[in-house]
C-alpha cells in the first residue's frame, strides 16, 4: 500500500539533493491546495471525494514529511493518483457543463458556487500537482539509482558453496575426545569393540 509498507517489503528514504528539496517545496504547495479543493468538496456535500482526497493528501504528506529523506515510492502513488484524479475530473466537468450531471444535495447559493468552481477547477489542480509529484519522483530515481551504482558489489565468501548447499558448522560441544575418534575412524584405525556379548534370549 502507499501510505503503509507492504508485508516484507521495507520502504526505503532517499536523501534529497537541493533541487529534490526545491521541488519538495511545490509538492508542499500542491498538499495545502489539495486541502482547500477537499474543504469545497465537503462544503458542496461531496462527502465521500472529500474523504477519498483526504487520503490521497496523506499520501503526499507522508511522502516528504521526513526533511533528511523523501520517499520516492509514496511520492509516485502520490502522482499516479492525481493522474487518476484529473481523468475523472475532466470527464466530472464534461458531464456538468452538458447538463447531463447534478449534485443531489439540495445546495443552498453559496454551497452551489463552492460546488461549480469546485468541480471546474480542480482538473486544473489535479493535472498541476500530478507534473510537480512526476518531476519530484524523477529526481529522487535518479538519486537512488546513483546511490545504487556507487554501492559496492555483493561478494560470495566461500565460492565453493552451491547456490542452495549446506555448508558444515562445527559444533562447540565436541570435545577433543570425539574429534580424535572421528579422525581415528576416517584414517581407518577403527577398533572393534572387544568386550562380552551377552544374550537377552533365555
Amino acid at each position: 500500500m502507499c501510505l503503509f509498507p507492504i508485508d516484507g517489503y521495507q520502504q526505503m528514504l532517499i536523501p534529497p539533493s537541493d533541487r529534490a528539496r526545491k521541488q519538495a517545496g511545490y509538492m508542499k504547495i500542491v498538499i495545502y491546495v489539495h486541502l482547500v479543493v477537499i474543504t469545497g468538496f465537503l462544503l458542496s456535500a461531496l462527502y465521500v471525494d472529500g474523504v477519498v482526497d483526504l487520503l490521497g493528501a496523506l499520501i503526499g504528506y507522508m511522502a516528504i514529511r521526513n526533511s533528511r529523506g523523501y520517499n520516492f515510492q509514496q511520492v509516485l502513488c502520490y502522482s499516479i493518483y492525481l493522474g487518476m484524479d484529473c481523468f475523472w475530473s475532466l470527464i466530472r466537468s464534461v458531464l456538468f457543463l452538458a447538463g447531463l450531471s447534478r449534485n443531489q444535495m439540495p445546495l443552498k447559493k453559496w454551497q452551489y458556487h463552492i460546488y461549480v468552481c469546485t468541480i471546474l477547477g480542480s482538473g486544473f489542480f489535479y493535472a498541476i500537482g500530478c507534473i510537480v509529484a512526476w518531476k519530484l519522483y524523477r529526481e529522487l530515481r535518479t538519486i537512488f539509482n546513483r546511490m545504487m551504482e556507487d554501492a559496492p558489489p555483493l561478494q560470495i565468501q566461500n565460492r565453493n558453496i552451491p547456490v542452495g548447499g549446506y555448508q558444515p558448522v562445527p559444533n562447540e560441544n565436541l570435545d577433543n575426545e570425539g574429534v580424535e575418534a572421528a579422525g581415528s575412524e576416517r584414517n581407518g584405525n577403527f577398533q572393534p569393540f572387544s568386550g562380552k556379548k551377552y544374550s537377552l534370549r533365555a
